[in-house]
């Protein structure tokens, strides 16, 4: 679920980031989203240790390296222990990994110069049957977490992964080596394990919404002022727009802005009620469910938060 999530954040910052910025007002939302296992909420230190397969160690040093790089509020999230240690940790991941290469032969269709002129100027081209040759690299990381107070396992995950690449005679390309391919999927493995096993902080450009279908004229010429405003003061427009909800008038872009504004200044319950005025408005609006589902989680994630660190003050 979280893994839907991120790549929807991650979609939401490609279009409505800078290149949008121009084409519409947005506000600044910062958030974090919940790692995928709960189960880590409380786990504070993590060894990283025994990965079997020929690139088994090549994983474990993603890993090490990826899960010591979390930091949220500035603060280092795991102490991540590496190798053997003499030290106990709350919870030590291993697993195994296997990568295997497969190449064939094979025929396809290119687009290739038939008949050439003066200076070996092209006349006509044809799609051909030429001979080629496939590539296709299978991989496959097996990852488990045991708790150390109960031997418990807390997470088990598979990350299968392929890449397949033809190459044909009279092609300008060549193959991407084994290896750097194999590098690829392990270094994309240890970052979806992190997010799995770790929130992650994001800052995002939401657009705001501008319809003022339904409003009056004096409405909608007030509504269009706190939007323009927003490219100069984003707090005077979000002030407008509650001045406006304070004169009883009731629209989906206004609440739905209203929950944008209180979003960003971190009142989070007040722009969930606000979101869910907005879901009743308009059911099933696009922007007021993703805003929902972001919403919800970031406050799941301070939830973890405040539990992780009530454990480090107890410990």
């Amino acid at each position: 679920m979280n893994r839907l999530l991120t790549a929807a954040i991650t979609a939401t910052m490609a279009f409505t980031g800078l290149s949008t910025a121009a084409q519409a007002e947005v506000l600044m939302i910062e958030g974090m989203t919940p790692a995928s296992s709960s189960e880590f909420a409380e786990i504070q230190s993590i060894s990283i240790g025994r990965f079997g397969g020929p690139d088994g160690r090549a994983l474990a040093f993603e890993l090490e390296d990826s899960l010591s790089a979390v930091s949220i509020f500035g603060q280092p999230y795991f102490d991540v222990i590496g190798g053997p240690s003499a030290v106990d940790s709350d919870a030590s991941l291993s697993g195994n990994v296997t990568a295997g290469v497969e190449q064939y032969d094979t025929v396809a269709k290119r687009r290739r110069c038939v008949k050439r002129g003066e200076k070996d100027k092209c006349l006509t081209y044809k799609d051909i049957k030429v001979d080629c040759l496939t590539r296709k690299i299978d991989f496959r990381a097996q990852v488990r977490a045991t708790r150390y107070s109960d031997g418990r396992s807390i997470y088990t995950e598979s990350f299968p992964d392929n890449r397949e690449q033809t190459v044909c005679l009279g092609d300008d390309e060549d193959f991407a080596s084994s290896e750097s391919v194999i590098r690829s999927m392990i270094s994309e493995t240890a970052s979806a394990i992190r997010d799995d096993l770790a929130p992650r902080e994001y800052r995002v450009e939401v657009r705001i919404l501008e319809s003022r279908k339904g409003m009056t004229k004096v409405e909608g010429d007030f509504f269009k002022a706190a939007i323009k405003m927003t490219k100069s003061d984003a707090t005077e427009a979000c002030r407008m727009w509650d001045e406006a909800a304070q004169n009883g008038q009731v629209h989906i872009s206004l609440a739905f802005n209203r929950a944008l504004c209180a979003e960003q200044r971190g009142d989070l319950d007040s722009a969930l009620d606000l979101y869910e005025e907005a879901d009743r408005l308009s059911p099933g609006k696009l922007e007021v469910t993703q805003s929902l589902d972001r919403t919800n989680a970031h406050r799941r994630a301070l939830d973890e938060w405040e539990l992780r660190q009530s454990g480090h003050r107890e410990s």
